[in-house]
């Protein structure tokens, strides 16, 4: 992939370059090899996008668009939901914008190479990924990670390069600062600070983000944050937990399709043989306004969106974007009082048939919608499930449990997918019916971080992987991305094996092969053999005796 160096002007990104991926997917991912031979691999992308369709789960989108009324962006690099063309890099939240990396190595670089081509202007493009834990939990730090590395330069594996100062790659700047649209790595705001789509947040009401280190905040090519986990998810987690040490959660399914994402209602906080399940109460301000039309001014209490209270409101309650504005992700600088608090509960105290004399359970708002769940005794009893709409009959219960990532089990005994069960609901939704229920699984988002560098693309001069024509001039550039902790040794990347020189083939004997006793004498270059000889002097010798006899 490292060629020779050329002159180009400018770059413009074009596309994700496929010679270090697998293509197709293996076992359903898309591996990042450390060459292009395949050698070795230390994370991979998920290349299913939201809308079911495989391709490699990254794409370059050259859609001009402007971020936070300031930022002009020649494009992004995101997945690929393939929306209408300048509909992607602007897609609304939760449309499958972020690309899916997995990280499978501790301190193990990810290397995404992406080609270019030469014009005449410097290109800013927005990076909109999310970055996953799936590091080997048996390791000496139990799988955790504390840091990401993000490097610009040349080349795969062994061979890369790092970018450096005057080459025409660099990350984006504003203000004496790497620009990212929010943090540079922030864990998911369903969880943490909240998200106009992900919904109000569950643990904290503040954002738990990522922090460049002081080390790379001047270099342009190098970009590691600071080794140190928000304490917003520190406190109760310590460090970045890989997927398979997250805990487990309960939730509710409340379309009864386990193909979407449920909504988390409580978690483990202690161990699988003494589990002690937690949640925590969103508390409405009863005194806190807020803007509910955009037009810059408080106006709206924010208990219209308590599902338990009187005063709940509909019409306003599925826009929570109005009260996530108070929080951690939309009030950066704290300059407003938050619309809502949390407090920590058991899940069996606050989930019960009965909440405050009402009749029915605690009720959580879904889609704007007030949700009554039932008592936190009752979920092990309720999965989602599928029924007959003939005679309602049950057709399907979904098992959380079975298989590696949840089965149906049909009334007659048997398994499906979910992807099965699915496409015979949608083949004929009038006989079916989904029941909402709720399911017990990891909590993935706390291994998921959101990663939003910005990479600029300028004068390519003397770019190692430019060829050209004469006409025009193409080039590459790799993104790298490590998941970092220290404690661990870095592992070794392998170099690419080289093919062995073939032999020269020996001449055939003249004697078919033979046995190592065969004569050599007379062939070109041979050896002295000893043993011929002794085999001249017996000859000599038979022959003198026959004489004798002949002449007796």
């Amino acid at each position: 992939m490292i060629g020779l160096p050329c002159v180009a002007v400018a770059a413009t990104m074009e596309g994700v370059n496929e010679e270090n991926l697998a293509v197709p997917p293996v076992e359903g991912k898309t591996l990042v090899y450390t060459d292009t031979e395949g050698t070795a691999s230390f994370g991979w992308l998920d290349p299913v996008n939201d809308f079911g369709n495989v391709g490699l789960g990254i794409k370059v989108y050259n859609e001009p668009f402007t971020a936070q009324q300031t930022y002009d962006f020649a494009g992004c690099l995101m997945a690929q939901p393939d929306r209408a063309p300048g509909d992607n890099c602007t897609a609304p939240p939760d449309s499958g914008k972020r690309f899916k990396l997995k990280t499978t190595e501790t301190n193990g670089p990810i290397d995404i190479v992406v080609d270019v081509s030469a014009d005449d202007s410097v290109s800013l493009y927005r990076v909109i990924g999310k970055f996953s834990n799936l590091t080997d939990a048996s390791n000496s730090v139990g799988g955790d990670l504390n840091a990401i590395r993000f490097e610009l330069g040349f080349g795969v594996g062994s061979e890369f390069m790092r970018s450096s100062v005057g080459d025409g790659l660099g990350f984006g700047f504003a203000d004496g600062a790497k620009l990212s649209i929010g943090p540079v790595g922030k864990y998911p705001g369903g969880l943490f600070g909240g998200s106009k789509v992900e919904g109000l947040p569950f643990f904290s009401t503040e954002v738990a983000p990522f922090t460049e280190s002081l080390a790379t905040a001047d270099d342009g090519d190098v970009l590691e944050t600071n080794g140190t986990i928000a304490t917003q998810y520190s406190s109760l987690f310590g460090d970045w937990r890989t997927l398979s040490e997250t805990p487990t959660g309960w939730f509710i399914d409340h379309d009864g399709n386990p193909a979407n994402d449920s909504i988390l209602l409580a978690y483990n906080a202690g161990t699988a043989s003494a589990p002690d399940w937690q949640t925590y109460e969103k508390v409405f301000s009863t005194t806190v306004e807020v803007d509910a039309d955009g037009d810059n001014t408080v106006d709206t209490l924010a208990d219209r969106w308590d599902p338990n209270s009187i005063n709940f409101d509909p019409s306003v309650a599925d826009d929570v974007g109005p009260i996530v504005d108070t929080l951690g992700e939309g009030d950066a600088q704290d300059t407003v009082p938050d619309a809502i608090s949390l407090n920590q509960s058991s899940a069996a105290g606050l989930y019960v048939a009965d909440y405050n004399n009402t009749g029915e359970g605690f009720k959580v708002l879904i889609d704007g919608e007030a949700v009554a769940i039932d008592a936190f005794a009752e979920w092990a009893n309720q999965p989602p499930k599928v029924l007959n709409t003939s005679d309602g009959s049950l057709y399907a219960t979904w098992r959380s449990d079975e298989g590696e990532d949840g089965l149906y089990e049909l009334a007659d005994g048997s398994f499906e997918t979910v992807e099965a069960v699915n496409a015979t609901i949608l083949a004929d939704e009038a006989a079916y019916e989904r029941v909402a229920g709720y399911v017990q699984g990891p909590i993935e988002d706390l291994a998921n971080v959101n990663i939003n560098p910005t990479i600029s693309v300028g004068a390519a001069a003397n770019w190692p992987t430019c060829t050209g024509d004469g006409v025009s001039t193409t080039c590459s550039f790799t993104f790298r991305v490590t998941g970092l902790n220290g404690a661990v040794d870095d592992p070794m990347i392998p170099d690419t094996p080289v093919e062995p020189e073939p032999e020269e083939p020996t001449a055939a004997s003249s004697s078919g092969g033979g046995t190592i006793f065969g004569c050599t004498a007379g062939k070109p270059g041979a050896p002295f053999d000893p043993v011929l000889p002794g085999l001249v002097l017996m000859a000599m010798g038979g022959l003198w005796a026959r004489k004798r006899l002949r002449n007796a």
